[in-house]
């Protein structure tokens, strides 16, 4: 066990755990409350667009993934006002626009070496200091914001007509979260991989509500679940050979249901 801390890539992706463990646990409270899911679904495909644009114009695709990602979080919300239509619809469109424009992207670059695969599915080879980095500051940035307006966005995720007549402004907390869940899932996307990254937006959260219905013990509950099937899966997916994400959101859905069915017989 010793000698796998040994590798830097190893001490990196375990580091990377600890720190989205935590983002997840926290994020995935008010994605699920708000009723956000499936916008973490779209943002995490949207991602495609992006890594294929940078892989078309030869720039880092983390930053193309993460300008596509932000872009299409707030544009989403925009245009589902703007132009009368459901929140779903908006999403449901720049789903499918993102996952086209990366197809196009790939195409017009007729020859490239690029581990697209990697990004799909995840790779704990490809995790870097920066990435390490990166995870940190956001981190830092996102738990301060939480505690400061987590009781605006309570109010407004229980009864969002009145904390509008109140003053609360909504629309700019729910663009701060959608940038939010943008940002997490694209520095997750090396580890989980875009076509996964959305279970663990959604599973935290989940399992947490089984545990208990008051949002404290819930975010907490979420932290601690993300953390051990991420820790778990990435031992399992090193011992095992199989690919990182995969393994993770395997053990946590497993996980999830497992409480759930314990629950429902003890219940």
């Amino acid at each position: 066990m010793t000698e796998l801390f040994a590798l830097h890539f190893f001490r990196n992706a375990f580091i990377m755990c600890f720190l989205l463990s935590a983002l997840f646990g926290i994020l995935s409270f008010f994605v699920v409350m708000r009723k956000m899911s499936f916008l973490g679904a779209g943002i995490s495909h949207t991602a495609f667009g992006g890594v294929a644009l940078g892989i078309l114009f030869g720039i880092n695709p983390f930053y193309t993934a993460l300008a596509f990602c932000v872009c299409a979080a707030v544009l989403i919300g925009k245009i589902s006002k703007l132009g009368n239509i459901s929140y779903d619809t908006g999403i449901g469109i720049f789903f499918s626009f993102s996952m086209a424009l990366g197809a196009i992207f790939i195409a017009m670059r007729k020859a490239y070496t690029f581990d697209l695969t990697g990004y799909l599915f995840g790779n704990i080879l490809g995790v870097t200091d920066f990435d390490r980095i990166v995870a940190a500051v956001v981190l830092l940035l996102f738990v301060p914001f939480e505690l400061l307006f987590i009781h605006r966005i309570l109010f407004m995720t229980f009864d969002e007509d009145v904390a509008v007549i109140s003053g609360v402004r909504v629309g700019t907390l729910d663009t701060a979260l959608s940038v939010f869940l943008a940002v997490i899932i694209v520095i997750s996307i090396k580890i989980v991989g875009i076509v996964l990254v959305s279970a663990l937006v959604v599973l935290p959260a989940s399992f947490g509500l089984l545990m208990s219905k008051n949002f404290r013990p819930v975010i907490w509950w979420g932290i601690g679940f993300a953390l051990c099937t991420m820790t778990s899966g990435l031992f399992l997916s090193y011992f095992l050979d199989f690919p990182a994400g995969a393994t993770m959101v395997t053990a946590g859905t497993l996980l999830y249901f497992a409480a759930l069915t314990i629950k429902r017989l003890v219940l």
